[in-house]
C-alpha cells in the first residue's frame, strides 16, 4: 500500500513539473511590410517557439499563407525581432533565398543569395564596426539573372531589384563608385547618387510631383521648401 502511495504520489509531481515547464508558443500575424496586424489583413505568420521561457535566444520563423517556411533564426528578444546568429530565408515556393549572419541585430561575415531558379546572385561581406555604429557592406560577387557574373572578386557593375526597389551602379575594391541610380517604390521617388570608395559624395531624389531634393548622406536631406527654391534658382 506504501508503495502504491508513493508511486502515485511521484506520478502526480512529474505531472505537475512538466505542466510548469511546458514551452509555449506565440503565433503573430505581419502584413505584407512585416508588421503586425489583425489575422483578417496578414500576409505571414510568426512563430516564437520558445516563447514561454526565459532564454538567451527565442527561435522565429515566419511562414507564409501556402504553409512553407519565409524565414528562420533566432532572436534575442521574444517581442522585438533582434537577429542574432544564422538567418535563412525562403522563396514561397521553398528554394531558399538568401544566408545572412548577424551579431545583436546586426549583419556580419558572409552573406549569400540565390535567384528563385537556385542559381546564385550575389556574395556579400559585412563589417559592422562596433564603434563608429556603422554597416560597411563589400559586394564581392555577382550573377544577373542570365548567369552572367558581372562583379568579379568586388569590381564591375552591381544592379539590383526587389518590391521595396531598385538600384545599379558600379562597383570598385567591393564598394559602390561613380554614379547610382534607382528607385523607392515605398517613399515614390527615383534617385541619382555619386559615390566615392562606397562614401555617398552627393544624391538628388525626385518624387512623384517632380519635385527634387538634394543631400549628402542617406538620412540627411534638405527640406521641400529648401528643394524648390533650389529649383526655381535653376530654371
Amino acid at each position: 500500500m506504501k508503495k502504491s502511495v508513493f508511486i502515485l504520489f511521484h506520478l502526480i509531481l512529474s505531472v505537475n513539473l512538466f505542466a510548469q515547464i511546458k514551452v509555449v508558443s506565440k503565433k503573430i500575424f505581419l502584413d505584407s511590410l512585416n508588421c503586425e496586424t489583425k489575422s483578417e489583413n496578414y500576409y505571414y505568420t510568426r512563430i516564437i517557439t520558445n516563447y514561454s521561457q526565459k532564454s538567451i535566444r527565442y527561435v522565429v520563423t515566419d511562414f507564409y499563407k501556402n504553409g512553407r517556411k519565409k524565414m528562420t533564426g533566432s532572436t534575442l528578444d521574444r517581442d522585438v525581432l533582434k537577429k542574432d546568429g544564422e538567418f535563412i530565408c525562403y522563396y514561397k515556393n521553398g528554394a531558399k533565398e538568401s544566408v545572412i549572419n548577424y551579431s545583436e541585430d546586426h549583419k556580419t561575415g558572409k552573406e549569400i543569395t540565390w535567384y528563385e531558379n537556385q542559381s546564385k546572385k550575389c556574395e556579400k561581406q559585412n563589417v559592422w564596426d562596433p564603434k563608429t555604429k556603422k554597416l560597411q557592406t563589400l559586394i564581392l560577387n555577382f550573377w544577373d539573372e542570365n548567369n552572367s557574373q558581372t562583379v568579379v572578386n568586388g569590381n564591375g557593375d552591381y544592379e539590383e531589384s526587389d518590391k521595396f526597389g531598385t538600384q545599379k551602379g558600379g562597383i570598385k575594391d567591393g564598394l559602390k563608385q561613380g554614379l547610382w541610380q534607382g528607385t523607392d517604390s515605398l517613399r515614390k521617388i527615383t534617385f541619382t547618387e555619386n559615390y566615392d570608395k562606397g562614401i555617398l559624395i552627393s544624391g538628388e531624389s525626385t518624387d512623384a510631383n517632380n519635385i527634387k531634393t538634394s543631400y549628402v548622406s542617406s538620412g540627411e536631406k534638405q527640406t521641400d521648401k529648401k528643394a524648390q527654391k533650389q529649383n526655381k534658382a535653376n530654371q
